[in-house]
């Protein structure tokens, strides 16, 4: 029975410790958000947030990473020469790192965008609008040099037949462009981020790395 006890105990223990509350937010949760319209291909109808922490939804949580899209789950980002931008919290340190290293082994950014909150991927609504968050909405995406690096579509692997969609013109000869021998490259799949020049199918969005790739 004695045994039973201390088993019993140390599962106790043991359980707190690997399933804790995943969502740290805890009070009141900020942010900004719009949605994506494809026919304009506008960002529209912004709103700003403020509600409970009790009160999300299951929309406005992120199960790959436990962050949400309220602004108290970010932390900012400060590398030299380049404005702050913010990534999920659980992720910082891990992402400045890999960022810090590319740069000082040679690699060329001008721009880095992270967090942004918006609805610009899943199924459509009747007007139009997209109806899904974007990674970046949790902060676990990061957009490197979209100038360079191009959102294309038609483009099962890179080719001259690929349709540009946003960004620049992805040119594997420029510095600064992303391919699976750069640099950035190495250091951004060594943390568990994918690339997303490697979505499976016929879009391919050359500045952009994320928990799951797209």
């Amino acid at each position: 029975m004695e045994k039973r006890k201390i088993w019993l105990v140390f599962v106790f223990i043991n359980f707190q410790f690997v399933v804790p509350n995943a969502f740290s937010c805890n009070k009141i949760c900020t942010y900004s958000s719009w949605k994506w319209h494809v026919q304009s291909k506008r960002a529209e109808d912004h709103k700003r947030i403020i509600k409970k922490c009790n009160e999300l939804t299951m929309e406005e949580k992120d199960p790959n990473s436990n962050c949400t899209v309220c602004e108290e789950d970010q932390k900012t980002i400060f590398l030299k020469g380049l404005p702050p931008f913010k990534i999920c919290k659980y992720y910082e340190k891990k992402i400045t790192k890999a960022l810090k290293n590319a740069i000082r082994k040679g690699f060329l950014i001008n721009t880095i965008t992270g967090y942004r909150v918006g609805k610009s991927k899943g199924s459509i609504d009747e007007r139009g609008y997209r109806q899904e968050f974007s990674f970046h909405s949790f902060g676990t995406a990061i957009d490197i040099n979209p100038g360079l690096n191009g959102l294309y579509e038609n483009c099962d692997i890179p080719n001259p037949g690929c349709k540009k969609l946003l960004g620049g013109v992805w040119d594997p000869q420029r510095p600064g462009t992303i391919t699976q021998d750069s640099i950035i490259y190495k250091e951004l799949t060594s943390i568990g981020f994918k690339w997303g020049g490697e979505i499976a199918g016929k879009q391919k969005d050359f500045m952009h790395f994320s928990l799951v790739g797209y």
